[in-house]
């Protein structure tokens, strides 16, 4: 897991159920002074479930709320 997949799954875990929209995903990782395209985020999403689910095939704890943002669900 790079750094900034780190960090995006850290914002995302520390309030489970709370929506993350990606601009807030996105300062979690970056900070609030480096800008990249709004839709980075997706990619290391998709990275991050990837890797996770060569570990667990039923791992979906991490939800995406279509033009709002992504959520982390509780067990």
């Amino acid at each position: 897991m790079t750094v900034t997949e780190f960090l995006i799954l850290k914002a995302l875990a520390s309030r489970p159920g709370h929506v993350k929209n990606r601009d807030r995903s996105m300062d979690a990782a970056y900070g609030e002074h480096i800008y990249v395209g709004d839709r980075a985020i997706n990619s290391h999403i998709k990275r991050l479930r990837k890797k996770f689910k060569a570990l667990d095939d039923n791992f979906n704890r991490i939800e995406t709320l279509y033009r709002v943002g992504y959520r982390y669900k509780d067990a």
